[in-house]
């Protein structure tokens, strides 16, 4: 059986726990009982998780950026100089 508390939040707060929810796609609920519980485990000196697990626990997808210019700086620049010698620019 669980207990049901409610409680007030300041606008900073409110507008942080909105955008974890959105950010990490879990409720408020879930949120707040990670927190507490792991603020628990700090407090009385219980084992903390590395920065590897709690990375690993985020389950990021390592993301791939979706234009990678770097890569393209070759073709880029041919695009360019020909888009100049169209118009005759070059």
């Amino acid at each position: 059986m669980s207990a049901t508390v409610t409680f007030r939040l300041d606008p900073e707060t409110e507008r942080i726990l909105k955008e974890l929810t959105r950010r990490e796609k879990t409720t408020k609920s879930r949120l707040i009982k990670t927190a507490l519980r792991d603020r628990y485990k700090s407090d009385t000196g219980e084992l903390t998780p590395s920065a590897r697990e709690i990375y690993a626990s985020q389950n990021v997808p390592h993301a791939k950026p979706k234009h990678d210019r770097a890569r393209r700086v070759e073709e880029l620049l041919k695009e360019i100089l020909l888009e100049k010698r169209r118009k005759g620019t070059l």
